[in-house]
């Protein structure tokens, strides 16, 4: 017999039971109502926060300057996560975390029936004045609640919330605000295959004024291929017209003249001149080759995630080809990882794995 698989509720429920774990162990002075506005954010996200996104800016500038350290992003579950506010951000990146808020807020629905579901989680902690607590929250309806204030002198936690996911990349768009104003950025984004790449690439592209180059399209024509092209790193790939085309004229400054190979029809499409922005991203598998690591002027982002998370996210994405990059593609990535070791050489190393 097929074993029973959990309803999402009860993965939900355990997630939450983790959550709460997790935060009793790093905050041990946690309070009852910092317990319920834990259960409230997992649930609802920052939707409760954002009727005025400039006032949420200036709230973010002010706050900046009561930190003195930054702080790890904080997961609380249902895809979310708490974002410490860094001492390193610039001006130009607190518009770019509202933005990404008010992108969260609505992209989670909780649901009031969620958060009753998971009231009795809290019931069941043994919290000094937790059964008290939540009474009185409950008659009143489970409103937003405010952290105590036992918690904020000991933790001072200056955070915003974000789904996991601009969380987790958060780091490149902070660094990315600082610079593409002062001079052309060029930067890749490499790594595993279903880690994301494109996402990220087009999240940046939504963020800033951008050109995004994808190395899918930069496939060697099959007659032009070594013989054993699938031994050498990055051997299906014409990294010279990449090189000619699009990053030398990138690094001046410069039009690009964009010409995709399309695999498909075994020929070049139609090209488009792509006039110059601040911000050039390369991304996809093999854009850190050391044949063009020299031309990245800003930031080498390598993202990863586990094998099994890559192996759900190929099959979803894939279908029935997703034997191919069992045989061929995946091979031919982690040989190109070994060999040229991108993940060593990047400036931003990120695992996306509790992403999406």
């Amino acid at each position: 017999m097929a074993p029973v698989q959990p309803s999402s509720q009860q993965n939900s429920t355990a997630d939450f039971q983790r959550i709460l774990a997790e935060h009793a162990a790093r905050y041990p002075r946690m309070e009852a109502q910092d317990y319920g506005k834990l259960l409230f954010q997992h649930v609802f996200g920052p939707e409760h926060l954002l009727t005025d996104p400039d006032r949420a800016i200036l709230w973010i500038a002010k706050e900046q300057h009561e930190v003195s350290e930054a702080h790890p992003t904080e997961d609380i579950g249902n895809g979310l996560s708490r974002i410490y506010l860094d001492p390193m951000w610039t001006l130009e990146a607190f518009p770019l975390l509202v933005r990404l808020m008010v992108r969260s807020a609505a992209e989670v629905h909780g649901t009031r029936e969620d958060l009753e579901d998971k009231l009795p989680l809290l019931g069941d902690l043994p919290v000094p004045g937790m059964a008290e607590w939540l009474a009185q929250w409950k008659a009143a309806g489970c409103p937003a609640v405010h952290h105590s204030e036992t918690y904020r002198e000991a933790y001072h936690p200056h955070y915003r919330l974000l789904r996991t996911c601009y969380a987790t990349v958060f780091p490149v768009i902070s660094d990315l605000a600082s610079m593409i104003w002062v001079y052309p950025v060029v930067m890749a984004i490499d790594g595993r295959c279903g880690s994301g790449k494109t996402w990220l690439a087009s999240l940046l592209a939504e963020l800033f004024p951008c050109r995004v180059i994808h190395m899918d399209d930069f496939y060697r024509p099959m007659d032009q291929r070594d013989p054993h092209w699938r031994e050498i790193p990055a051997g299906n790939m014409d990294l010279q017209r990449l090189r000619d085309e699009i990053l030398e004229p990138a690094w001046a400054g410069e039009d690009i003249l964009y010409r995709p190979y399309s695999c498909q029809k075994g020929a070049y499409l139609p090209a488009e001149v792509l006039p110059p922005q601040p911000l050039t991203i390369v991304e996809g598998s093999y854009s850190l080759h050391p044949d063009l690591r020299e031309y990245y002027n800003a930031r080498k982002v390598f993202l990863t995630c586990s094998p099994e998370v890559q192996a759900a996210r190929l099959q979803r994405r894939e279908g029935p080809h997703y034997s191919s990059f069992v045989d061929t593609w995946i091979p031919m990535e982690e040989r190109y990882y070994k060999a040229c070791t991108p993940d060593k050489i990047c400036t931003h190393l990120i695992d996306t794995s509790a992403c999406f």
